[in-house]
């Protein structure tokens, strides 16, 4: 945690990079398990990671996995399943992936349209949500609607809210600070390439979250 902060990195691939992001503070690491990812990590690598660190949750990161992965992610180690899905993903879908691990053991992070707000039926199949409340329009991508993060989490406080999308060290600050966020994720703000994280970008983004 990092000045009140949750933090969880994302996209680790190396043993140098977990190791990074557990000195910075990280308290959840994330690991793609998506073979078309240009952040997938094999599962020999994620075992060969873990075993070299201190105890972080670790989140298996999934894009609508069948119920035989998901169960599998979890009998191996992960704390919890992230799954990124369409938002036009039918609730029976979701539902299934909510019974197959338990609604503790599931984040979920649809691809949302801007006005669009997370629907009433899937907060009670998942303990976390991860919203990009980042614009789709470039001229303002930056700024990102933070009052539609805030309330998510106002409106729904016993959910946990991850604010996630294009965090940097250089925005992560406002980010916080104007949508109230006390969980966040990262992972391309703080590379020098896909699924390569640069210890100086992610040095810069913990300082940020503690001069905000």
């Amino acid at each position: 945690m990092i000045n009140g902060i949750q933090v969880k990195v994302c996209g680790i691939t190396s043993l140098i990079d977990a190791e990074a992001a557990d000195r910075v503070g990280a308290d959840f690491l994330g690991f793609d398990l998506n073979p078309k990812s240009p952040r997938h990590v094999p599962l020999e690598v994620y075992h060969n990671i873990v075993t070299h660190l201190p105890y972080r949750k670790k989140i298996a990161v999934m894009t609508e996995p069948r119920k035989e992965e998901l169960r599998h992610a979890l009998a191996i180690g992960f704390s919890l399943a992230q799954i990124h899905f369409n938002h036009t993903t039918p609730l029976e879908q979701i539902e299934k992936w909510s019974r197959t691990v338990g609604a503790r053991h599931l984040w979920l992070a649809p691809e949302l349209p801007p006005e669009m707000d997370v629907p009433g039926e899937w907060l009670s199949l998942a303990d976390g949500f991860l919203l990009d409340p980042f614009c789709a329009d470039e001229n303002t991508r930056d700024s990102g609607d933070w009052r539609k993060f805030a309330r998510h989490r106002e409106t729904h406080p016993d959910n946990l809210w991850i604010l996630s999308g294009d965090l940097t060290p250089d925005n992560a600050g406002e980010a916080v600070n104007k949508s109230g966020a006390r969980f966040v994720d990262v992972s391309s703000g703080v590379e020098i390439s896909p699924g390569v994280k640069n210890t100086a970008k992610l040095e810069a983004f913990a300082r940020a979250l503690r001069q905000r």
